[in-house]
């Protein structure tokens, strides 16, 4: 059995990082590497439960800037630039960031696209951004290739905004027993390290980083009766049977797979995500009578009951919190679901309330009701998320 730590000593850092750039240079038709996680019908369903458990674990929101490292050929780059974020495909192959621009010129992104990712090759040693500079860091099967860890993490940490998170999934802590592994490692001078979360957690804790989580992964087929078992209430030895057959799949499933996140400092939630968003909106009186031609104006206090912070301002439009209106006529039917939209005058953290004065102006002579809510743009509506908007009725005439 070879053990990585063999391979460590014997290779230096560039030797590895040409070996990686060495590979793709030999690939003669990259399509099934632009191609993933589609390319093999007995990865992808793996490759898809592990992603979107990443995904949910990064708590991701429009327009923060994500450092995909160990990018390969940038096609968890592409899926990150289609959820409006600012990415950085970062890797130590040039071929392979080569192979990753031929895959955004040759299938665009769909619909309008924010920002254009940023191609960024890595000698092995230092990421070249600056202090501070991402939201979010993505390691996709990347990590366990790594030789110097402890000089990545301190990196990870100095390019990683205070609150940021890092998130990784990789193979598991047996991963360099594997015939595969064994394989990779002696025929081609590629690393395959063991996935030590522990290790991983005492290096990175002297970056700066605070805390370790990670996601429960379980893969099992259950029988109708067991779903019966499942919900039914806690008693007799099915149930019992059932609990144990659930935690050994789990105990399994995560020997050989670690979905985990780096914390650096408390998370702090704001409206380029959906959660959290939570108001309560005052305004008094209810019911209005406006001439024809002249605005309704109305007084709003837009109190943040939530946990995250709704931004003023962005990048992009996307997470920008504005007062807006549904139209209804007076039997309550919907005439315009985006009526109006109003800037809030500032940014409002949890526990703050703004004031702003409100002009609308109403089609014409009739009986009408604006529904008033806010909404954080190209995100949700804050009704959505559980939020109850103020019915406003109005006569014009």
């Amino acid at each position: 059995m070879i053990d990585p730590k063999d391979v460590i000593q014997a290779h230096t850092v560039e030797q590895l990082c040409e070996t990686a750039d060495e590979y793709y240079r030999r690939v003669s038709d990259p399509t099934p590497l632009m191609s993933k996680p589609f390319t093999f019908l007995h990865e992808t369903p793996e490759a898809l439960h592990n992603l979107g458990l990443l995904l949910s674990g990064l708590r991701l929101g429009k327009t923060m800037r994500v450092l995909d490292f160990g990018a390969g050929t940038c096609w968890l780059g592409r899926f990150l630039t289609q959820l409006n974020c600012d990415v950085v495909c970062c890797d130590s192959s040039r071929t392979a960031l080569e192979i990753g621009e031929r895959l955004f010129r040759e299938y665009p992104l769909i619909g309008t696209v924010v920002y254009q990712p940023t191609f960024l090759p890595f000698d092995g040693h230092r990421i070249e951004l600056p202090d501070e500079s991402v939201d979010r860091i993505v390691c996709f099967d990347a990590f366990h290739h790594i030789p110097n860890t402890g000089e990545i993490l301190a990196e990870f940490g100095r390019v990683l905004r205070p609150g940021g998170i890092a998130g990784f999934s990789e193979p598991g802590r047996h991963h360099s027993q594997s015939a595969q592994s064994q394989y990779e490692m002696r025929n081609h001078r590629v690393l395959e390290n063991d996935v030590d979360v522990d290790a991983i957690f005492a290096a990175a804790r002297r970056v700066g980083f605070t805390d370790l989580t990670l996601k429960v992964a379980l893969d099992m087929d259950m029988s109708l009766r067991d779903q019966d078992v499942l919900f039914a209430p806690p008693h007799g030895d099915a149930h019992e049977q059932l609990k144990a057959t659930i935690w050994n799949n789990t105990h399994n499933t995560m020997a050989n797979r670690a979905i985990f996140f780096l914390h650096k400092g408390p998370f702090v939630r704001d409206s380029r995500s959906h959660i959290g968003l939570a108001h309560r909106l005052d305004i008094s009186p209810l019911d209005y009578v406006v001439k024809p031609g002249q605005p309704l104006r109305f007084d709003v206090k837009a109190s943040n009951t939530g946990e995250a912070t709704w931004l003023h301002t962005n990048t992009a439009i996307f997470g920008i919190v504005r007062l807006a209106t549904h139209l209804y006529d007076g039997e309550g039917r919907l005439l315009n679901v985006d009526f109006s939209r109003h800037p809030l005058p500032a940014t409002v953290a949890p526990g703050q309330t703004v004031q702003l004065t409100v002009d609308e102006q109403l089609p014409g002579p009739g009986r009408y009701r604006l529904g008033v809510d806010l909404v954080s743009e190209g995100v949700t509506w804050f009704e959505n998320v559980g939020s109850s908007p103020v019915y406003i009725s109005v006569t014009v005439g």
